[in-house]
């Protein structure tokens, strides 16, 4: 954690989401074609991970390993951009919308941070990682520098609600896969040892206690500053006085 091969690959990601986020804001891009380079990006994530997670069977033939199925959650995210990229629009695309920009962010920048596929550059789980990560860091970005997704306190609270029960949802996907080892969105053990808040010294419970207090507080911090400026610019606009026929 934090070589200099990490370092260039934060470097690599940085200089990438800065330009791209910039580009099309300034070009203003229509959410269609920047979903439609999303879609691209996860489709270069997903052929790679399959390419290099494919294992022998017993039988004969291959199948994924099962720790490569996307259930983590900047995995299951990229089901919601297929959404926005062809889904029709309304309240579900809305919502699908305000969960990966804010999720979408947070989830990158974590796995950015941590890279739990390693950093070696002749190693292609590097570049699925972090070649993913970035391209969900800038189009979650987008999402909401744009105008696209909602910042406000509906939001927030369908965010935690719909955090909460995919976590809950992952106690079940890992016990059904639990002699493949998966720890899908981390509920299982901490994504690396010696993690100075997520650990397992006090045993597995206090440990999931803590990541769901890690999710509440981490979603509410981000939405602060956007409700605190929702909430100044309504005191500052004037209420208009009622016409009199």
């Amino acid at each position: 954690m934090f070589t200099t091969e990490h370092f260039i690959w934060i470097a690599l990601c940085l200089a990438f989401v800065i330009f791209m986020t910039r580009f099309c804001l300034k070009k203003q891009i229509s959410l269609k074609l920047a979903a439609q380079i999303m879609v691209v990006i996860c489709l270069f994530s997903e052929i790679s991970k399959i390419m290099s997670g494919m294992m022998e069977s017993p039988n004969g033939g291959m199948f994924l390993n099962p720790q490569s199925l996307p259930f983590h959650l900047c995995s299951l995210i990229l089901f919601g951009i297929i959404y926005i990229t062809f889904g029709k629009d309304g309240l579900l695309k809305q919502t699908i919308i305000d969960f990966v920009a804010v999720l979408g962010t947070l989830g990158s920048i974590a796995a950015i941070l941590i890279p739990t596929n390693g950093t070696d550059f002749t190693s292609i789980d590097s570049y699925q990682c972090f070649v993913y990560h970035a391209g969900l860091l800038w189009f979650s970005l987008y999402l909401i520098f744009s105008g696209n997704a909602r910042m406000d306190m509906a939001a927030l609270g369908r965010n935690l609600t719909i955090l909460f029960f995919l976590t809950l949802l992952m106690i079940y996907v890992n016990g059904a896969l639990s002699s493949y080892d998966t720890n899908f969105m981390y509920v299982v053990r901490p994504p690396m040892e010696n993690l100075p808040y997520l650990n397992l010294e006090k045993g597995w419970y206090v440990y999931f206690l803590h990541l769901l207090a890690l999710g509440l507080t981490l979603l509410c911090l981000f939405y602060a500053p956007f409700l605190l400026c929702r909430q100044k610019n309504a005191k500052e606009t004037p209420s208009r006085p009622m016409q009199r026929n």
